[in-house]
């Protein structure tokens, strides 16, 4: 009786062992390739919105490059403008003190030359005489230098203005018969013209013959 029944127990036990797995065996599996590609779908737009992002910010940054880039130029262009026209300044502030102090040259210059023509020989040459040549000391160690030969020689209009035309000076036409002004120059450049007197060719006088035909 006892063997009965556990040959019906191990019985049971196998059937419920076949039941369960023909119970596994009957859910239908599902293919991975069959399962909705919402997350694919999503991360490839999600790819394609980056990318493109991406691609803008890429445009900005160049953008702002070129941005960049001409603000350098603009400063480069406005600093040498600056130091060109400050240069500019000094050079014609410069020009301007030379020029007053030649004036003065001038005129100490006629007051000697009167002095000496006088054969004055007052302190007041002496002294006169003195600041003339401070004066052209302090103009040659600046590079400003007399202009030297012009009378007896040829006029030329790049270095000389004429004052006056000279007809009876027996000299050839064209030459300088006196120097006025003395002229100067800067370096290489015309500082000031010299205004000299210029001889010009000589008048010839017709005579008239209508009084001995009568």
């Amino acid at each position: 009786m006892m063997n009965r029944s556990r040959w019906y127990m191990a019985g049971e036990e196998r059937g419920a062992e076949k039941d369960e797995s023909e119970c596994v065996q009957s859910v239908p599996e599902v293919p991975l390739d069959s399962a909705p590609d919402h997350e694919d779908g999503d991360g490839g737009q999600a790819l394609r919105t980056l990318g493109s992002r991406i691609r803008e910010l890429q445009h900005e940054v160049e953008r702002l490059n070129s941005a960049v880039h001409e603000e350098q130029m603009l400063r480069i262009r406005e600093q040498a403008t600056l130091q060109r026209d400050k240069s500019s300044f000094e050079a014609r502030t410069k020009l301007a003190l030379f020029l007053d102090l030649l004036a003065i040259v001038d005129s100490f210059d006629h007051l000697v030359k009167h002095g000496e023509g006088t054969q004055d020989d007052s302190s007041l040459l002496v002294g006169s005489q003195a600041v003339l040549g401070q004066l052209n000391q302090f103009l040659a160690r600046n590079g400003v230098h007399k202009l030297e030969g012009l009378e007896g020689g040829v006029y030329d209009s790049a270095t000389c203005e004429i004052a006056r035309v000279v007809t009876d000076s027996g000299a050839p036409a064209n030459t300088v018969v006196r120097v006025l002004r003395d002229g100067y120059k800067l370096g290489e450049m015309l500082l000031r013209p010299a205004m000299v007197d210029v001889a010009s060719e000589p008048q010839v006088t017709v005579v008239s013959n209508d009084a001995g035909d009568d």
